[in-house]
């Protein structure tokens, strides 16, 4: 009977033994599981966020009879001014479609594409100066200071074909958007253009901005002057005109 009573003993603790080890498994089991979904949901966030150009659109831009089907996250993510047309405040914020009669589709379109990752596409003549009313009503400054180099650019490798007509509109375009670093280059160009006041839109120009290229041509020209003066007295007054005259030659274009 004693030993009889053992054995059973003995079968109940292993019994409880195997099922401590069960549970202790299926917890480790619980455990592996509650790693993997976590695991599982960092790869479906990284998913989502690479997937993220691909969404289903969720905002329409309107432009006469044609349409740009967007995402209203990724426009608020280039736009500050976006941010805040859908924000609750405005009624912008609750419509599927925001009418842009003002806007060109076209021009909109390159827009979106210069803000947007994945698209190599370059400023060119035909596309900055569209691009620089965009950029300016919606404060893309990183696009701005895009357009501003390439203008920089632009103006200073025409300088010498570059007409006094242009260079004023460049101007004018310069001082509308407060882009000092082309208004700069555009002054530095249009000082070297002798018929450039009698264009009727030179007045068009600001008085200080005139003032301004008055003065560095003024600048110029003495400094070559000066040089030249110098180079008399040390050549025992032996001024050479024809020095001169290629040295100035800069500052008196027809164009």
């Amino acid at each position: 009977m004693h030993q009889s009573s053992m054995a059973e003993n003995c079968n109940k603790i292993q019994t409880v033994g195997e099922v401590n080890d069960v549970t202790s498994s299926e917890d480790e089991d619980e455990d592996d599981e509650d790693d993997e979904d976590e695991d599982l949901d960092e790869i479906k966030s990284d998913d989502e966020n690479l997937a993220s150009p691909f969404n289903e659109q969720n905002i329409v831009l309107v432009f006469d009879e044609r349409k740009l089907f967007l995402q209203r996250e990724h426009l608020i993510a280039v736009s500050p001014v976006f941010e805040t047309m859908f924000s609750s405040k405005f009624p912008e914020g609750s419509m599927k479609e925001i009418p842009l009669p003002d806007k060109k589709h076209s021009h909109f379109v390159h827009f979106l594409r210069y803000l947007s990752p994945g698209f190599e596409d370059v400023l060119t003549e035909a596309t900055v100066h569209h691009m620089l009313p965009l950029a300016e009503e919606y404060q893309t400054d990183d696009l701005k200071l895009r357009i501003e180099k390439f203008l920089i650019k632009g103006v200073l490798s025409q300088s010498d074909s570059i007409t006094s007509v242009q260079i004023i509109v460049n101007i004018i375009e310069a001082e509308k958007y407060k882009l000092n670093g082309y208004l700069n280059a555009c002054i530095d160009v249009a000082s070297r253009k002798k018929k450039l006041t009698k264009n009727p839109k030179f007045e068009e120009i600001s008085q200080s901005t005139q003032l301004k290229i008055g003065l560095k041509r003024i600048d110029e020209i003495d400094k070559i002057y000066s040089n030249a003066s110098y180079r008399r007295s040390v050549k025992h007054n032996k001024f050479q005109m024809k020095d001169l005259g290629k040295h100035l030659k800069p500052y008196m274009q027809d164009n």
